[in-house]
């Protein structure tokens, strides 16, 4: 969402998505790390999530709980539960999803429009796309607090106060409903089909010419036969979120689910859409089930470090016989052995492979492309 407004800003020559995005900042000093005058943080390498910049995603904050500011969100200061960005990678080198990267380029438009965030991106995304119950806003007021569908854990409970407040709007912070963001898709739709759009064509085929490790600014790509998708999915405590459009065909699905468990559910309807609607996308996957020993089920155990920086983490429950592949956010991807060239399992619900390396002695398996190395 918030790419899609600095690509309206660019068209519009408000911001440059290619410049240095130190330059737009009035007083935070981005820290020292793998960047350089030469190859910058920018807006772009930003939100194609190869900034560099430390990844992760962000915990929220109880609504008893003081929301601290952007700039001590990135300097991690006291009272900040996620740690102090860092450009631990060299810029556009690395893919890997940082939370603090939004967060930077949250402060810079604030900086440039001086203005706040939600009403910036009331003014270039949300009024324009039709999104009239749609808000940045954060914490919620007492009137729209009324509105809002509680979170549930994945045990069942209410989230302690319903929800948590998330200062980090950029990359946490939208409020939303199923059909305000499906008008969001649509407009991605229609531009891409050169139809009347908030986006122009020029626009939407340029990004989609940036694909990188199947992503492309936030989204997921598919491509197959003469069709191609965009999909992204979301999730905060107590609430997960999937959305899906074919820009061949202009057939999608948006789902928001008030539960941590919502995922499963969420891959349930676009599996049975794909299927009632003959989607090309979201086919269900056809494989072979391989016997596999308990003691090297067992072996696969620990926690990996994802793309050198995202950790993840196997589990063997010995009375099923089951290992299980689990997520910074706390889901839970149960794993059954494949047959294929390496060590393989697939999650079922979703369809995501992943693939042990026999010849590292399975101390590493292979994610979207990336690599996750046993600590």
């Amino acid at each position: 969402m918030t790419f899609l407004a600095t690509l309206r800003m660019h068209a519009a020559g408000k911001i440059d998505l290619d410049k240095n995005i130190q330059d737009y900042l009035k007083e935070f000093v981005i820290p020292k790390g793998k960047q350089t005058s030469d190859n910058p943080i920018t807006f772009r390498n930003i939100f194609s999530h190869t900034s560099g910049i430390s990844p992760g995603g962000y915990q929220g904050y109880e609504k008893s709980l003081r929301v601290p500011s952007d700039l001590d969100i990135l300097r991690g200061n006291a009272d900040v539960n996620s740690p102090a960005i860092e450009v631990v990678t060299a810029p556009n080198e690395t893919l890997a999803y940082s939370g603090g990267g939004y967060t930077l380029a949250e402060l810079a438009l604030q900086d440039i429009f001086d203005e706040e965030f939600s009403s910036i991106m009331e003014k270039w995304i949300l009024e324009p796309a039709g999104m009239k119950n749609s808000l940045f806003t954060q914490p919620l007021t007492a009137s729209d607090s009324l509105r809002v569908a509680k979170g549930y854990t994945q045990s069942g409970d209410l989230l302690e106060g319903g929800w948590r407040n998330h200062p980090e709007q950029a990359a946490a912070g939208l409020w939303s409903n199923s059909e305000d963001m499906a008008r969001f898709m649509i407009e991605i739709y229609k531009a891409y089909q050169g139809d009347t759009s908030i986006f122009s064509a020029s626009d939407i085929h340029s990004i989609l010419s940036h694909e990188r490790d199947g992503h492309v600014y936030g989204f997921i790509v598919n491509r197959s036969e003469n069709d191609i998708s965009l999909t992204h999915y979301g999730g905060n405590a107590g609430f997960r979120t999937g959305m899906t459009i074919s820009l061949s065909s202009g057939y999608g699905l948006v789902y928001l689910i008030n539960s941590d468990n919502g995922g499963a559910l969420g891959n349930e309807l676009l599996l049975s859409a794909s299927q009632i609607y003959n989607w090309q996308h979201f086919k269900q996957t056809e494989v072979k089930r391989k016997p596999i020993d308990s003691n090297l089920l067992d072996g696969l155990s620990g926690k990996y470090s994802w793309n050198d920086q995202i950790d993840l983490s196997i589990s063997f429950d010995e009375g099923t016989n089951q290992i299980s592949l689990f997520f910074p956010n706390g889901d839970e991807y149960p794993l059954i052995p494949i047959v294929g060239e390496e060590l393989d399992f697939i999650h079922t619900n979703t369809g995501i492979q992943i693939s042990f390396k026999k010849d590292e002695d399975m101390q590493s398996f292979m994610l979207y492309g990336q690599t996750a190395v046993k600590l």
